[in-house]
This record gives C-alpha cells, structure tokens and sequence, in this order.
C-alpha cells in the first residue's frame, strides 16, 4: 500500500519504527529552513526595500496573527481528521508561499506571504504532535519529541544555506531552490500510516498487545476538551517555560547573523555560517545530550526528572548567552553562543515529551495548538522586541540583553512543574487502560 510508512507494530520499545518520527522532523526541518532564510538574506531585503530594524524585527510577528487565528481550529481537525493527508497539503502549501516569497514585487506583498507561510506551519504543528505521541510510547518519546523540536525552534541550516545561495543567486533565488525540499517532502508525508490513537499509551500501561486494537475515544465538544486541558497542572509549567523559552530564543537566533556583520564586521555568508552553523551543532548536540539524560532518572519518577533535566539546561544556557554577550573576540563569542545552544537544548526532548505524556491522546491536537500559540507568539515577539531596543539604543548587543531575564524565567517556570507532572502521566496511563 501507498501508506506504508509507519505500518509494522513490534514488541521492541518502538513499535512502529523511527521512519515516521524522522519524516516528521523532514517536515519540520524544511519549514524551519524555509522560515529561517529571513534572517540570512535579511540585510539583502533591507538594502532592497530601505526597512529599519523595527520593521524587520516584525516579519516574525506574521507568524504570531496566523497562529493565533489558526491554531485552535487547526487542533479541531487534528483531533478528528486524519492527520497526514492534513500535513501533506500543508507543505504543498509551503512551497507555493516559498515562491510566492521569490516572487513578491514589494515587502507588502513578501510580507503578506510570510503570513500565509506562518498559516501552514499554525496548521502543521497539531497534527505532527498528535502523530508523534501515537508512533512513540513514552520511553522513546523524549529522542523523537527532542529531535522534531530541534529543527522547529533553529532551522540553522536554513540560516547558513540561505546565505551561501543568497550571496551566489541573490535572495529571490535562495527562497526558488528551497521550493524544492517541500515538494519532495510532501511526497513523502503522503506515505504516512495512520496509527490508532492512544495505542501507545494502552502499551505503556500494560493493558494490550501488540496486536490489540479499540476504537478511537470520542474528544467531545470542543469546550469539553479545553476543561480537560487547564486542569492539567503540569501544562501551566511546562507550556510557559517553552512560550517564554520560544520568545528569547527566536530573538538571539534571528539577529545572531546580523550581530555577527556588525559587532565583528564578518559578510554575509561567513555571518550566516557562524550564526547558524554554531548554533545548529550546539542544538543537535545538546538535544542528543537531553535525550541520554532521561534515560537514567536521578528523580523519584522519570517524569520528574526530564523537567528538572530541562530547567537546569534552560539556565546554564542563559548564562552562557550573558557570557557571550559580554566578551569582546569573536571566537570567544561564537563558542559561548555553542555553549548556550547546547544547554538551552536539553529542554527540547525533555519539556516537549513531558507535555505528550500529560495529555490523554483524544487531546493531543487542541494541547500541542495551544502550546504552538505561546511558542509562535513567542517567537514572534523575540525578534520584535530585538529591533525595538537595537533602534532606541543604536546597539544590537544592548537590543538583546532583555532577552536574559525571560530564559531565566523559562529556566524556573519549568522546575515549577516538578510536583505536578507525575500524577498527571500517570492519570492518563490509569485513563488509557480505563474500559
């Protein structure tokens, strides 16, 4: 069959296989990509268009209005629907708004494109979420959830191909050739099996085999599902922590290139390297880092441990960027900018698993909207406030230092869930083996 992908159920601890988690991430990583050419060709667009870094600050927030409007229905459907079918359009979607992106005659019209970009990705995340949880129980939930946030939150890829092709065809050219990656990615989304919500779950709890099979659980009204999902403790911790992490991160990561060009007065391409390549090896690294840390728990539960795990790499990552930010050579900076990549990254598998392991499956689409509202709202509001502060201050270092205080407080938001995320998974083990 054409949707095989994802088909084979086993005994091991991944019953379906890794194929689905990594053409998730392929889904993720190409939207990221995409996402991220803004900031390496940004100094391209604005020699072009004559917009200060206010204006470019506020790209982003396109991203924020078409999540907001979208992200809740997008969970309606991703909770009822059959989720692949709605990621392969989705990334159709993506590579027709990439040329339009190529195409567009004024930053109006480019500007107006971001935003439909930003709708996909509002209507993408939901059901990648839901679909992750159902292919992973939870002890391999925290090496996939880690490795789809990764290219989510950095794209660095994006960022270092976009300023190598943008420095060879010119930025209309860069955001052509990334046409392509969707495209091909579609194709294989189309592939996709989809698994029996919850599933999982009922394996976890011990209560089926490998062979069992029950009809998906009816979520109910939508109103019913968002009762059920603010009387999850752990959410408030865990959703904060990466809406306040998403916010300072999407602002270091958006300007860093810039910041390279003109703190160290490296080019284009070089800035682009720097900035994205470093932080893209940091994030990899550390979300590997992560991953192996669940696997041991120093915790009275392995749930407590992985937000412990992600507070204290929140932490020690805020003071690497502080440290960064102070000194003056730039090898110095970019290995403390690898640094703080690194740490901050531990959150990745960690906070992220946490939430699919506190969300009953028939509301795991309206749960990971939610959090996409505070994460792409947040991520919006980074660059933003960047370009606010750099332009009142004519200093882009100094635009970045209110940034600090919010990874710090991402940092404690996520040890605050401690007392709370136990229960919570294990109300919804005793709800999947539940008649």
């Amino acid at each position: 069959m054409w949707r095989s992908i994802g088909r084979t159920r086993t005994a091991s601890p991944v019953p379906y296989g890794w194929a689905p988690a990594v053409v998730l991430l392929l889904v993720s990583l190409v939207d990221r990509m995409e996402y991220s050419l803004v900031s390496a060709v940004l100094p391209q667009l604005q020699a072009e268009w004559g917009f200060g870094d206010a204006v470019a600050g506020s790209i982003p927030t396109a991203a924020a209005i078409t999540t907001g409007l979208l992200a809740v229905p997008a969970a309606y459907l991703a909770d009822r629907y059959d989720r692949g079918r709605i990621i392969t359009v989705v990334v159709l979607v993506w590579a027709l708004a990439t040329v339009g992106s190529a195409l567009a005659p004024t930053f109006a019209v480019f500007y107006l494109v971001r935003m439909g970009l930003s709708a996909a990705e509002a209507i993408d995340n939901p059901a990648s979420a839901s679909l992750l949880a159902d292919f992973h129980p939870s002890a391999s939930r925290p090496t996939a959830f880690g490795w789809w946030r990764t290219a989510a939150y950095l794209g660095g890829a994006g960022i270092v191909l976009g300023g190598v092709l943008a420095e060879w065809l010119g930025w209309r050219g860069a955001f052509l050739v990334m046409a392509l990656p969707g495209l091909a990615t579609a194709v294989l989304v189309s592939r996709l099996h989809e698994p029996e919500r919850g599933w999982t779950d009922r394996l976890t709890a011990g209560v089926v085999g490998a062979g069992a099979t029950e009809p998906a659980r009816d979520p109910g009204t939508l109103r019913i599902q968002w009762r059920r999902l603010v009387s999850i403790r752990t959410l408030w911790g865990t959703g904060a922590a990466l809406t306040v992490m998403s916010l300072a991160v999407g602002g270091l990561t958006f300007w860093a290139p810039s910041l390279l060009q003109r703190r160290f007065g490296l080019g284009d391409g070089a800035a682009a390297a720097a900035g994205g390549g470093l932080t893209l090896i940091g994030v990899v690294a550390g979300t590997l880092v992560g991953a192996a840390l669940t696997r041991r728990s120093l915790a009275p539960t392995p749930a407590q441990w992985r937000v412990v795990v992600g507070g204290v790499g929140i932490l020690g990552g805020t003071a690497a960027m502080t440290a960064a930010l102070a000194v003056e050579g730039v090898l110095a900076f970019c290995v403390l900018l690898t640094l703080f990549a690194f740490l901050a990254a531990w959150a990745l598998p960690t906070l992220t698993s946490c939430v699919a392991d506190v969300l009953p499956a028939q509301d795991r689409g309206l749960g990971y909207g939610a959090l996409q509202i505070g994460a792409t709202v947040g991520g919006a509001i980074g660059p933003l406030l960047v370009g606010a502060v750099s332009e009142a201050a004519d200093s882009l270092t100094v635009g970045m230092v209110p940034l600090l205080p919010l990874l710090v407080m991402g940092g404690v938001l996520a040890l605050c869930a401690y007392p709370f995320v136990a229960p919570d998974a294990q109300r919804v083990l005793d709800a999947a083996g539940a008649p």
